[in-house]
């Protein structure tokens, strides 16, 4: 009798950056924009110029975990998100 193992798929790597566009619709896509676009407002400053007019968002800059913090979403709830996002082609 011979045994097969059948290992489960990794799960898909964390993207690095993804558009703003990608990354929008994905937080809209988990019912996350509104809250964060408060947060944005609420923060101001930079994070308010980098959320307008960064084209891509990468997934260690220091606005991302911020915002991150301010919405008590986790490491992993991030990665999630920016795996969404890189999926998003249209």
């Amino acid at each position: 009798m011979t045994i097969i193992t059948v290992r489960p798929a990794p799960p898909p790597p964390v993207p690095a950056e993804v558009t703003r566009a990608q990354a929008k619709i994905s937080l809209l896509r988990a019912g996350l924009l509104d809250q964060v676009e408060t947060a944005v407002t609420a923060a101001g400053g930079e994070v308010a110029i980098w959320y307008a007019d960064a084209l891509t968002w990468r997934r260690d800059n220091p606005y991302v975990s911020s915002l991150a913090g301010t919405l008590a979403l986790t490491d992993a709830q991030v990665d999630a998100l920016f795996v969404t996002a890189a999926s998003i082609t249209a």
